[in-house]
């Protein structure tokens, strides 16, 4: 699963990377920001669908193809009826002709990529993994060599948006390859009461997911209205960093393969050294790039984004937007322990209400302080939002019974980050090699012998149950 994780979603990452090159500021702003609503359109089509069939097949495997079958009706009702949203929120933003032509294109790629998903489920069920991570592969693999091939023949942003389509169908093509290999058909049920059960089961977790996806992407919406598309890019410059660090965290570890470890912990009275454990290497693992990119300060986004990285804004600005969301990576690993507690102990009921505060903190503080903080508004209140929301289930959680000692465990991490914050400003006159690596070197020992190693070999025993 990690290793379809980083393949896909890194070739992925590789192939923006050259069209933030290759692009100019405002196509290419205006693609990160159609992907952002396709993103939306994904929870849409799906409103916790996949999840249930995951938790329904893995329970019952004989009811597996029944599952599939009335799935498989309800994602093509939800997806064609979310489509006309998509196409009506452009619409209500004001887009041009050209930008809506690209954003059904988007909206295309997502309707093939949205039944990938699906089939994704039955193979967790199943435990084969190795299909979901093939499939997630090759639609890498397919959009970095489409991207690669038109940008050689100096094709223009709708071309571009193609390779989004070719990637997914790809995808969805092995998918279904493997899913028949396993023995299952793609055969949809007519059966009105099965689909009507499937969706009240599903829709409490769609809202959740839903909301979850809206909050994490309503300041682009913001920022293009107020700032425009090329703030857009700078700001999905800054996400799409952090956003590599997450894969080894969601969907990889939690909720993954350490989730049923959890579970247990829970059941047997053992959350508070698990949760622990959690936060001392999930925060370690958010403080290595930090220290990293801090070292290397603004040759890292010139790296990586090409000499074109301001994309109009003050190279300071930006800088502390970066600053922000690394911030915000370690927040948004500790509220993913809070949500896998949740989950694990089935209060999931306060994640709408939480989520949805937090929505409304992001956007009206954003409304507020865009036209004056500029981009600096939206890394504040990523930073605010993801805090409000792990605070919010920290409390709930204490109060049900479950005191978490995640900000400890963190507390710890961060002090023995110390001595290696403390060289970054001796390092940064170093070449870009040496200042991206002195810092982490400097801070993984001590880490590691401040507990960091004996949480590790707690978490991830030789010999797991």
């Amino acid at each position: 699963m990690l290793l379809g994780q980083f393949i896909g979603k890194g070739s992925l990452f590789v192939s923006i990377v050259f069209l933030s090159r290759y692009l100019s500021d405002g196509d290419f702003g205006g693609l990160l920001f159609v992907i952002v609503l396709g993103q939306i359109y994904l929870g849409l089509s799906d409103m916790g669908v996949s999840l249930i069939l995951n938790m329904r097949s893995s329970i019952r495997p004989v009811d597996t193809q029944e599952l599939l079958s009335a799935s498989l009706t309800l994602r093509i009702i939800l997806s064609f009826l979310s489509f006309p949203l998509l196409l009506l929120a452009g619409l209500l933003l004001n887009m041009t002709p050209d930008r809506m032509l690209v954003l059904g294109i988007i909206g295309a790629s997502v309707f093939f990529e949205s039944f990938a998903e699906l089939f994704y489920s039955v193979f967790r069920a199943r435990e084969k993994m190795i299909y979901e991570s093939i499939c997630r592969i090759l639609m890498g693999i397919t959009g970095l060599v489409a991207v690669l091939l038109l940008i050689q023949f100096k094709m223009d942003l709708t071309a571009i948006a193609s390779a989004y389509v070719a990637r997914a169908f790809a995808a969805t093509v092995a998918a279904v390859v493997f899913l028949r290999m396993t023995g299952f058909s793609l055969m949809p049920s007519i059966d009105k009461e099965k689909l009507r059960n499937l969706f009240i089961t599903a829709l409490p977790l769609g809202i959740m997911g839903l909301v979850t996806v809206v909050h994490l992407r309503a300041d682009n919406i913001l920022i293009r209205q107020i700032l425009g598309e090329n703030a857009v890019a700078a700001w999905q410059e800054c996400l799409r960093i952090i956003e590599v660090m997450l894969l080894l965290v969601v969907p990889t570890l939690l909720p993954g393969a350490l989730f049923p470890s959890l579970c247990r912990a829970f059941r047997d009275g053992g959350y508070k050294h698990q949760t622990g454990h959690m936060a001392r290497i999930f925060t370690g693992l958010a403080l290595v790039p930090s220290l990293a990119i801090l070292s290397a300060g603004n040759r890292f986004l010139r790296f990586v984004w090409g000499n074109e990285y301001m994309r109009g804004i003050d190279d300071s600005e930006l800088q502390l937007c970066l600053n922000l969301c690394l911030a915000g990576l370690a927040i948004m690993y500790l509220m993913i322990i809070a949500l896998s507690s949740l989950m694990a102990v089935n209060r999931l009921r306060i994640v709408v209400p939480v989520t949805s505060a937090a929505l409304i903190l992001v956007v009206g503080g954003n409304l507020l302080l865009l036209p004056v903080l500029g981009l600096a508004s939206a890394g504040v209140f990523f930073v605010a939002g993801n805090l409000l929301i792990l605070v919010s289930y920290w409390v709930f959680l204490k109060w049900r019974g479950y005191s978490l000692p995640i900000w400890r465990e963190a507390l710890i991490s961060i002090l023995a980050s110390v001595p290696a914050f403390a060289v970054i400003p001796l390092t940064r006159r170093l070449p870009f090699i040496p200042a991206l690596l002195i810092p982490a070197m400097i801070f993984v020992p001590i880490w590691w012998f401040s507990g960091g190693g004996k949480a590790i070999n707690e978490i991830f025993p030789r010999r797991p149950e």
